[in-house]
């Protein structure tokens, strides 16, 4: 879904998911503008090491799938990587998926130049799993491989053995 700040549309269009034993979903959503190499990571089931490693690995597994359809790698906000985990870690504790609020989302880019965002969520056994199946979900590919997107933010936790990841796009 797009969102036009103009029209200040709802929330109709999220996709679900479900892939083996892990479900995820995603939207994505616009703002009016103000003013009128080869990095293919080996796919292992990767949930160890620090929040920080997690995280690399799991940026290096998005700039992987975005090289390999000629996109340009995402940098990463540490900034908005805090919202994003503590949107994990709400998800964790109450036991299901479910994605930011417009206005949560909103005020969590506030001061970076965006007009194009979108957020990918996901539960499952590893962080390669979750990359494979946001990729096999068409609405969760676009916002992996849309052009417009030059930013990411993720918040990973992990809770029982499953890896809660929260992925947010944004750029102009």
């Amino acid at each position: 879904m797009r969102f036009d700040r103009s029209r200040r549309t709802s929330w109709a269009g999220l996709a679900g998911f479900m892939l083996l034993a892990f479900l995820s979903t995603a939207f994505t959503f616009m703002r009016a503008p103000a003013d009128a190499a080869e990095l293919a990571p080996a796919r292992t089931a990767i949930t160890q090491g620090t929040r920080t490693e997690m995280r690399a690995d799991f940026l290096d597994l998005t700039n992987g799938d975005r090289a390999r359809h000629d996109r340009e790698t995402l940098r990463l906000s540490r900034v908005l990587s805090r919202y994003a985990t503590h949107h994990s870690r709400a998800m964790a504790d109450r036991g299901f998926l479910f994605h930011s609020s417009e206005d949560d989302l909103r005020a969590a880019l506030e001061g970076t130049d965006w007009t194009a965002a979108g957020e990918n969520v996901g539960v499952g056994d590893s962080l390669a799993d979750l990359q494979d199946a946001f990729m096999a979900s068409d609405v969760h590919r676009h916002n992996i491989l849309a052009r417009t997107y030059d930013h990411a933010a993720i918040g990973i936790v992990i809770e029982d053995g499953r890896v809660w990841v929260t992925v947010v796009f944004y750029g102009d």
